[in-house]
């Protein structure tokens, strides 16, 4: 091997002398569009992340992908440089190219499904579509996200499995974990008592309502019908994400018993 390169050295060596400006400025150029193309890169993921507060663990990420699209792009230069040189050097290409080419073709089916991951996952991060911790459903999976990666996506579901998504194929995110969760509950109340009256009781007992889990107070809507047996109302609240449930439960058990307190007779 080393016979092999010191016989071509002596071979181009007045080659190299000869061209030892085109290579100069080949290297330069290459130097020039290294700086040029990485603080483009950054500039681009600033530009992206600016209006986003990201936490120091999403900081972390897009410096490493950061740093992943810098390597990507010192590679791609490296790759120009090299056969550049060879081509003022007078070096046949072509077998080169051909075995290069054969062996790309292959790296590049195989390297596709990655590159789409990776790409993917960057726009999930840079867009903040979802944490670690919240809650979501994605493409029918719904849970907890677990972690979240260059390429995957893990997410524990209601019932304790744990999903692993390829990035590229995430196309639909629902996020509970953001914003307030709406709660909507209907009561009926027996037309024996009178309307006002039922109205009264109903925003009293709304009014006392407590809960650690409650965005925005309940609002009194109705009567919605007047039966001849009864009167209906909605009440509608907000919730912290994922809370809903929770709170919907407590605002009825409180409720019945405020109707129990009243002797409000519910229908």
């Amino acid at each position: 091997m080393w016979e092999f390169v010191q016989s071509l050295w002596e071979r181009h060596l007045d080659t190299v002398l000869a061209s030892a400006g085109k290579i100069l400025l080949v290297l330069l150029g290459a130097a020039v569009a290294r700086w040029i193309g990485g603080r483009a890169i950054q500039a681009t993921v600033a530009a992206l992340t600016r209006k986003i507060e990201l936490s120091s663990r999403r900081q972390a990420q897009v410096q490493t992908i950061t740093a992943l699209l810098v390597s990507v792009l010192n590679y791609v230069l490296l790759f120009v440089v090299i056969f550049t040189i060879l081509s003022i050097l007078g070096v046949n290409l072509g077998p080169v190219l051909a075995t290069a080419g054969v062996a790309g073709l292959a790296i590049s089916f195989g390297a596709q499904q990655i590159v789409r991951d990776v790409l993917n996952g960057f726009f999930i991060l840079v867009e903040d579509q979802f944490a670690v911790g919240e809650y979501v459903t994605i493409d029918g999976v719904s849970g907890v996200v677990e972690t979240m990666g260059m390429r995957i996506t893990r997410i524990r579901d209601d019932s304790g499995r744990l999903i692993t998504l390829a990035n590229s194929s995430i196309t639909r995110v629902i996020n509970h974990s953001r914003g307030e969760q709406k709660i909507a509950i209907e009561v009926g109340i027996a037309s024996t008592i009178e309307l006002n009256s039922a109205r009264q009781w109903l925003e009293q007992s709304l009014a006392a309502f407590e809960h650690p889990s409650l965005k925005t107070p309940p609002s009194l809507e109705g009567p919605l019908t007047l039966e001849a047996s009864r009167y209906l109302f909605r009440i509608t609240a907000g919730a912290e994400p994922s809370a809903g449930t929770i709170v919907q439960d407590a605002l009825r058990a409180h409720l019945l018993q405020s109707a129990r307190q009243h002797q409000i007779p519910l229908a």
